[in-house]
């Protein structure tokens, strides 16, 4: 047997000599871009100087640290980009400020390359940018760069992302396995004047096209122009939890949405489905103008144990079945969502739908379900009277909706599901002898609720699993 050990040598000291090279350089708004040196005494000015290549300052596996104290934390910078591997992050105990201005037209506020793969954003609040706050940028594209790909495995972390001019995360093809965790994301779509119609915005908190394996955790995200997190494009194995999300203007969570054909990678994913796999766990989702949770053209994801409060406002429902029509070309399939997993997701609703499945007739007839919705051990309320649940697919009796009964006969789902008014605290925290405590179903893809807090035993039904003192504080908390 061939002897390894100084070959795993070798590897460790060329791994030590990388780490020992690795510098930090330090900016801060009272430093100079002539006399500094980049050190913690003589910090550089600005980003953009520590970051251009032709400069020669940071090499992959650099950290560049931005003082931020209270009162001159601002770096009033657009296209802050990195290029290589780099740690990007606050002093400690400090909260550095990247402010774009949307009026400089065609900018994103932070942009990583396919080449600084690893990147870290870290302990930072990001404002502005005509387009994005932080963008990550893709060399793939369809039948022309089919081996390129997006920065791979950047982490932002303990962030404020705010006031973008569109989207406040924006993720595009094959920039796989982000991970976007214990962030506040609000007031993204800031170049649309007030009054703009909600059909003419594009404004997501999180917005992912064909980015596998993405991670969104532990985050707070409010008041966004349109959707808070959508995932869609091709996007497999994406992991949503633990979020509370308020107030979007278009809707809480959408697993799949509607896509142009050329984002999708027809090699892994010929059948266009928007979403694959995918699992949303432990969400708290409160208002929003349409689906709390919404499916389209996904296959195979998992919806459990979310709390959803007051959603749909002007259309759709709580949990929805849409329709996708990738832009109407003739070579995009729009599959029907096909082999959900919706169970022990709680729903409180203010006289609106509480799980609908659309049909278009549109394009020949689109579906919104292909088979059974997958639905059960829910707990459902409608402040307003019984619950509604519709399908709108052809020779349903559903058309016009119907109520629990109904919905049970046709579709043989939510046999364990109950309805009743369901004790919820005004954080969506279940309350004592709530119904919906000890009634859900015990799943393996849940180990915890969304204050980290184990289930065990019989599983409570939504998003809190109830314990004797609730740690989720129910919004951003600076680390």
């Amino acid at each position: 047997m061939m002897n390894t050990t100084p070959l795993k040598l070798a590897l460790l000291g060329l791994c030590l000599s990388v780490d020992a090279s690795a510098a930090e350089w330090f900016v801060s708004p009272t430093g100079s871009n002539t006399s500094g040196n980049g050190t913690f005494v003589q910090p550089f000015r600005t980003i953009g100087h520590v970051l251009a290549p032709g400069n020669d300052i940071v090499h992959a596996g650099d950290t560049v640290t931005l003082r931020g104290p209270a009162g001159n934390n601002t770096y009033p910078e657009c296209e802050v980009r990195l290029r290589v591997p780099l740690t990007l992050r606050s002093h400690a105990g400090e909260m550095a400020h990247i402010h774009c201005d949307i009026t400089n037209i065609d900018t994103v506020a932070v942009q990583i390359d396919p080449e600084a793969s690893g990147s870290r954003l870290s302990r930072l609040e990001i404002s502005g940018g005509y387009y994005y706050g932080v963008f990550l940028q893709t060399d793939w594209e369809q039948g022309t760069n089919e081996s390129g790909h997006g920065p791979l495995d950047v982490i932002i972390e303990d962030s404020r992302i705010h006031d973008t001019g569109r989207d406040a995360i924006k993720i595009t093809p094959h920039s796989d396995r982000t991970t976007i965790r214990r962030c506040e994301i609000w007031n993204s779509g800031a170049i649309y004047p007030p009054g703009t119609p909600l059909d003419d915005k594009n404004a997501e908190g999180i917005d992912n096209v064909n980015g596998s394996g993405m991670v969104v955790e532990d985050n707070y995200i409010h008041h966004t122009a349109t959707t808070g997190v959508y995932f869609k494009g091709g996007a497999a194995d994406v992991i949503v939890q633990r979020n509370r999300i308020e107030n979007p203007g278009l809707a809480g969570i959408l697993v799949g949405f509607d896509t142009s054909p050329e984002f999708f990678d027809l090699d892994s994913n010929p059948g266009y489905y928007e979403a694959i796999g995918g699992i949303v766990r432990n969400n708290i989702v409160v208002g929003g103008n349409y689906s709390g949770i919404g499916l389209y053209a996904s296959r195979d994801a998992i919806v459990v144990n979310n709390t959803l409060i007051d959603t749909a406002a002007l259309g759709h429902a709580a949990i929805y079945f849409g329709v996708t029509f990738q832009d109407w070309d003739e070579n995009a399939l729009r599959p029907a969502n096909i082999r959900p997993l919706i169970r022990n997701n709680l729903i409180v609703q203010d006289g609106r739908p509480c799980i609908a499945i659309r049909y278009s007739d549109e394009l020949g007839g689109l579906s919104g379900l292909d088979g059974s919705p997958g639905t059960d051990y829910n707990a459902f309320n409608n402040e307003q009277g019984a619950c509604a649940f519709s399908d709108s697919r052809p020779g349903s009796p559903l058309d016009n909706g119907g109520n629990l009964a109904q919905w049970r006969s046709h579709t043989g789902t939510d046999m364990n599901s109950l309805e009743a008014a369901l004790g919820l605290a005004p954080d969506g925290h279940l309350l004592p002898g709530s119904p919906a405590i000890n009634a859900g179903q015990t799943r393996p893809e849940v180990i915890d609720d969304i204050d980290r807090q184990p289930r065990t035993g019989a599983y409570d039904i939504g998003a809190d699993e109830v314990a004797s003192e609730a740690i989720f504080s129910g919004g951003f908390e600076a680390q």
